[in-house]
């Protein structure tokens, strides 16, 4: 809407200062004139400058859902959760193929259409590419085209690269279960550097500009034969484990910080059977990052009823006032183990608690 406005008033002053009467500068003309001059002003101010959090306004905090792949799925979460979702999550696998991207360019229209922002969790899990191959630009393909798509799409995306990379159930984490490493392919250097790479293709700009960025990190030039990406209207979401997986001090989220340049949103994951908020309390209180604004990009009742973790995840939300996003989470497939319409008694006490005023369905 925002960009619309700007265009508007871009046509509108062109129009004024063209017209057969434009060598007339009465108190009306030259009212006008400055008021355009003032509108067209603040949307250069407002334009995209490579990095934005895309907050909600004033102090609320962003109601997000997932659940299913078409615009069904959007409005039943709406109807089971009590709320609209201001975001959507989508899980997306890194193809860059045209039928990928085709269908990925619907679930952007289908967001859309909903009133919704798109979320992306991006992960290269069925691909084979592990963060060096990501860092070497063995991935590029898919950011290009992804960059090329989040810029015809024209609204703001939230995309959340790597999610849980301190989590050993990924195969892009460092360790294993047993606190092993996975080698050097999947090392935290290579997993940091990814994240950078990926902001920087895909917020666009100047390729030369960006191929230098990446010399200064040792990392190749991005493959591509254009000599601009598009500025996109994308937040960059780092969202670990507020510990680990497993919790050993080299899992540590603080080890993973590619850098408060590269990273628009802070946030991690809550389910109800890990209760114990004091994890939670010592992540978003971590000095490295903590003046970012905070989401939980997933959270929701896993396996058995806990109308109480709801209670308590929401007292969460109203004394932390930096979280400004809270996605629940249903699983992609809309597992039994966490749909909402599985689970009445925390269904009822969510319809309840998404009446807090700070909450917003409202899309950036």
């Amino acid at each position: 809407m925002f960009r619309g406005l700007c265009d508007y008033f871009v046509t509108v002053g062109s129009r004024v200062a063209s017209s057969p009467r434009s060598g007339y500068r009465g108190p009306i003309v030259r009212s006008l004139l400055a008021g355009l001059a003032a509108a067209f002003t603040l949307c250069i101010l407002a334009a995209p400058a490579g990095a934005a959090s895309y907050l909600p306004p004033g102090k609320k905090v962003y109601w997000g859902g997932q659940g299913g792949y078409s615009q069904n799925f959007i409005r039943d979460f709406k109807k089971q959760s009590g709320k609209h979702p201001a975001i959507y999550n989508y899980f997306i696998s890194w193809n860059a193929s045209d039928s990928a991207m085709h269908w990925l360019s619907f679930r952007l229209s289908d967001s859309r259409a909903q009133g919704s922002a798109a979320m992306l969790s991006i992960a290269p899990e069925s691909t084979g590419l592990s963060p060096r191959d990501l860092a070497r630009g063995r991935g590029d393909a898919f950011m290009v085209g992804l960059n090329r798509l989040l810029a015809e799409h024209g609204e703001v995306v939230f995309l959340r690269p790597l999610s849980e990379m301190n989590n050993a159930n990924n195969p892009y984490a460092p360790y294993n279960h047993s606190g092993g490493s996975r080698g050097p392919k999947n090392a935290i250097g290579q997993l940091k550097n990814a994240w950078r790479r990926i902001a920087l293709i895909t917020r666009g700009g100047e390729v030369a500009t960006i191929d230098a960025k990446l010399k200064r990190l040792h990392m190749p030039p991005v493959k591509t034969g254009a000599k601009e990406l598009v500025k996109t209207q994308v937040a960059l979401m780092w969202v670990p484990l507020s510990f680990g997986n497993p919790e050993i001090a080299k899992n540590h989220p603080r080890n993973f910080w590619p850098g408060a340049k590269y990273v628009d949103w802070v946030g991690t994951t809550w389910y109800s059977p890990y209760r114990n908020s004091s994890a939670m309390t010592s992540f978003y209180n971590y000095p490295l990052w903590r003046k970012k604004p905070f989401a939980f990009a997933e959270w929701g009742v896993w396996g058995a009823e806990s109308p109480g973790f709801v209670n308590q995840f929401f007292g969460f939300l109203k004394s932390h006032k930096r979280v400004r996003m809270a996605v629940y989470y249903q699983s992609a497939s809309l597992k039994t183990e966490f749909r909402l319409s599985a689970h009445p008694a925390s269904r009822a006490a969510l319809r309840r608690a998404v009446k807090w005023p700070r909450l917003t369905g409202v899309a950036p």
